[in-house]
This record gives structure tokens, sequence and C-alpha cells, in this order.
């Protein structure tokens, strides 16, 4: 009997033991995010007023970068989904954010896909559809918007949008979600697989990006398009064409996803511009995405 109850003891004090490790590591845990909140702080004087405080690439690099390393017992999507919170919270301490939802009345939406990518506390919008999003964008009243990627023979398309500005302010500059988790471990219930981050904000150079293009000529077949876009230097993913009219003379707006970074500055834009001459009316990039991680690797 002695015996026994000197196990029981044992064993209750080695778990009073650890839970007193566990007490301690949070109390270093909750320091450190205090020491981070004062640091974003600094960095908020620093940076001044802005538009917009997100910073997609870097965001996309930090999670890389913590992914890159041994995870060790840690339960599969957690870091993602803690840092994810935690940029969030800090990017609502630098100044406001407000995003407009694609989340229509029936089907599949990017709401809750959504509330994961930018946290609990920031303020989110339903819009009926990917066009109503992208309007309440334009007309500043909200900060984002989250539409779904564009698909062919979509009725209301979002993106055409975006290529009829010439100012070219609007752009995709991230997608969500960052880390692609296996089927039932994600937390959406009808959600779309993903979804584009549309803002006044150009994305960065990560080292693993997609880009878009929007181009809006005359007289270029989609044949041509791609054969053209090979030879200037780009690695074609998907090309989506918009006719607008029914005369012969009737421009057509392509929007085209490629492989790497494209930025506003890129050369091989002055080569497309040269190879269609006259036919071309519009050319711009539209942004782009940092690749997101699968199953917690690149």
């Amino acid at each position: 009997m002695t015996v026994k109850m000197t196990v029981v003891n044992t064993d209750k004090q080695a778990l009073a033991d650890l839970r007193a490790q566990i007490d301690q590591i949070d109390i270093t845990l909750h320091n450190t995010l205090r020491e981070r909140a004062e640091v974003i702080e600094h960095v908020r004087k620093i940076k001044g007023k802005q538009t917009i405080y997100i910073r997609p690439g870097r965001e996309a690099q930090m999670l890389r970068a913590l992914m890159g390393r041994p995870q060790g017992k840690l339960p599969e999507g957690l870091v993602v989904r803690l840092w994810r919170e935690m940029i969030s919270a800090f990017t609502l301490q630098e100044g406001g954010l407000k995003v407009a939802v694609h989340a229509p009345d029936k089907g599949p939406d990017l709401w809750d896909a959504a509330r994961d990518h930018f946290g609990s506390f920031t303020p989110l919008m339903e819009s009926g559809s990917a066009v109503a999003a992208i309007k309440a964008l334009q007309a500043g009243k909200v900060t984002v918007a989250v539409v779904p990627p564009p698909v062919a023979g979509e009725k209301d398309s979002w993106w055409p949008l975006l290529a009829g500005d010439r100012k070219n302010v609007l752009t995709v500059f991230a997608s969500l979600p960052f880390e692609t988790l296996k089927p039932g471990r994600a937390n959406a219930r009808r959600a779309l697989p993903s979804g584009l981050i549309v803002g006044k904000l150009y994305p960065e150079l990560t080292g693993d990006d997609r880009s878009f293009l929007v181009l809006q000529c005359v007289h270029v077949p989609e044949a041509e398009m791609r054969r053209l876009l090979g030879k200037a230097g780009y690695k074609v993913r998907q090309m989506l064409a918009q006719t607008v009219g029914r005369s012969g003379s009737a421009p057509t707006s392509f929007l085209v996803e490629v492989d790497g970074y494209v930025g506003r500055a890129d050369t091989r834009l002055s080569r497309i511009r040269a190879m269609l001459g006259s036919r071309l009316q519009h050319l711009a990039p539209m942004g782009g995405y940092a690749v997101p991680l699968k199953n917690g690797r690149r």
C-alpha cells in the first residue's frame, strides 16, 4: 500500500512540476508579446500615417522562415494560425483596417478563410458578390477586398473593374489561406478553397511568387497572345479573355497569371508593348501573391 501511495504522489508531483513549467513558459510568452507590441509602436511612429499598413511580402517571408525551422511536437497548422492572429492584431494596432469579403447568400464563400487570415478582431463586411466587394473598395467603404480567383466563363467577373482603371490603383497583393491544410483540418465549412486580396498596395518580391497582367488589345487572338507572352519571357499559368462588343474591332481584355514576380517596371513589359505595337491599348501589371505553404511546406 505504501508503495502505491509513493507512486501516486510521485506522479502528482511530476504533473505539478510540469504545469509549473508551462505557467513559466506562458509568462515568458506574454512578456515577449508585450515586447513585440512595444517594437510595433516604434515602427508605427517611424512609418507615420499610411493608407494601408499590411506588408504581405514580409508576412510571407516570416511564415516561411518559421515553418522552415524544426517544428518538434507542434500540431500541424498551429504556427501559421497563431502568427496570422498576431500579425493581424498588431496591424490593427498600427492603423484601421476593414475588409469586404465575397459571401453570397447561397453557395461557397470566403468568410471563414478571411476570418482566419485577418484574425478575430478585424472588421469584416459581407459582400453578396466579388463585384460588390471590389466596388465597395473602389468607393472607399473598405480597406481591402477578398474575392475568389477568376475563372473562365464567369457571368460577373471582378477583374475587368481593375483592368479598366488606367491609373492601376487597385491590385492583387496576397492570397489566402497562406497554409493549405489537409481536408477536414481547416476552420472553414462551406468555404472556397482559396481567395485573392485586393487593395491599394502592390506586392513585394518574396522569392516565390505569382503575378497578374492585364492587357487590352484589338485583333489579337488568344493563341497569339500566349505565344507573345512566352516570347517576352513570361511563363503563363492561366489566361482569361473578355471581349466587349461584337464588331471585329471590339477590344479584348486579357487577364494573365504568370509564374514569378512582375514589378511595375518589369523590363518584359516593354517587350510586349513593342511586339503588339498599335494593337495594344492598355497594359499593366495587376499585382500578384506569394506562393502559399502546402501542409507546412513550400
